[in-house]
């Protein structure tokens, strides 16, 4: 899609609501990022629109099903967007969820700067947003969120516990969840060091998947970021300071983590998130790289098995949803 389209989706996406139906402009986005479920899937209704937060407007869209058994809310990561979170919100699908997502602020179809945040509290709201906009049916609501989408959670669940409002959730499922990125004091030096004299730097495309076909296309996607925004790296570093290590007092997650992520310290990461959430179980995946949603078939396959499991267990999903 060409820069003037992507400009049109977002500008007619209308208010979020029981009547915001995909304009055919959107209809064409989603082809082109292969998340035309209703085209594919019988008995889907699906709503699209746009969720303020803030001085932002968030792009929202929502798939149901007339014979769903539960809520899927999908939160992406730093530099993905809806139209790349496909096989994971087709997965939701497949086991009868309704499935909700959203872009992130500065993300995919929403407002804001490309890849630019001043304070992760941003993120929490946008999830505060969103939830409190759609109204959902009845039945256990549930989370996925990527690397950076697991801190907006944190963030949310912060925010639910200083307004003492109640966790929406049944459960939430943490794919290599962000704290610290790799290679995080050499982060900083950097950030101290060009921030007189840059904004941002080039991005480098790393091989955060086994999977060569989204390699490929990920170099070649309209909506990328192309640079890192040391404001956002700023925000980062501002955030992991005010972060304390303690009960966020909802629950255990499930986390999820490859052994080959080179993106983030998961070796810090894992264990900090399970005092956020303590009693989480962990997966690690063997040969798994960052990017989770869109790991190879077989290694989605390996930690989804997993996911539903969890999630039978905890009778959100039917033993039989597969």
């Amino acid at each position: 899609m060409t820069p003037d389209q992507l400009r049109i989706v977002r500008f007619q996406l209308p208010p979020f609501g029981e009547g915001a139906l995909p304009s055919a402009e959107l209809e064409a986005f989603n082809a082109f990022y292969g998340i035309d479920f209703t085209a594919r899937m019988e008995g889907l209704q699906h709503l699209a629109g746009h969720v303020p937060s803030g001085n932002r407007r968030l792009a929202v869209q929502c798939w149901r099903r007339k014979d769903a058994v539960a809520n899927l809310l999908v939160v992406h990561g730093y530099y993905d967007h809806t139209g790349l979170f496909g096989k994971l919100l087709e997965w939701g699908l497949q086991r009868r969820c309704n499935v909700l997502v959203f872009d992130l602020p500065g993300h995919g179809l929403s407002e804001g700067e490309p890849a630019v945040i001043d304070d992760f509290a941003d993120y929490g709201d946008a999830v505060a947003a969103v939830l409190g906009r759609v109204m959902l049916p009845d039945l256990p609501l549930w989370t996925m969120a990527q690397s950076t989408g697991a801190a907006a959670l944190v963030e949310f669940a912060r925010n639910c516990f200083a307004h003492n409002y109640e966790w929406p959730f049944a459960a939430q499922v943490l794919l290599a969840p962000l704290v610290r990125p790799a290679g995080w004091r050499g982060v900083q030096f950097a950030l101290r060091l060009l921030s007189p004299f840059t904004e941002s730097v080039p991005r480098k495309f790393s091989r955060n998947s086994a999977d060569e076909e989204f390699l490929a296309f990920i170099a070649s996607d309209p909506l990328q970021c192309h640079r890192v925004p040391l404001r956002w790296v700023a925000a980062l570093e501002r955030w992991l300071a005010g972060l304390p290590r303690e009960d966020l007092g909802v629950g255990p997650a499930l986390i999820v983590q490859g052994d080959e992520d080179l993106t983030v310290d998961w070796r810090y990461n894992v264990p900090f998130m399970g005092d956020l959430f303590p009693g989480s179980p962990v997966e690690y995946i063997a040969g798994a790289g960052h990017q989770l949603a869109n790991e190879s078939a077989e290694l989605r396959a390996a930690y989804l098995g997993q996911v539903e499991d969890y999630l039978v267990g905890l009778g959100i999903l039917p033993g039989d949803s597969s």
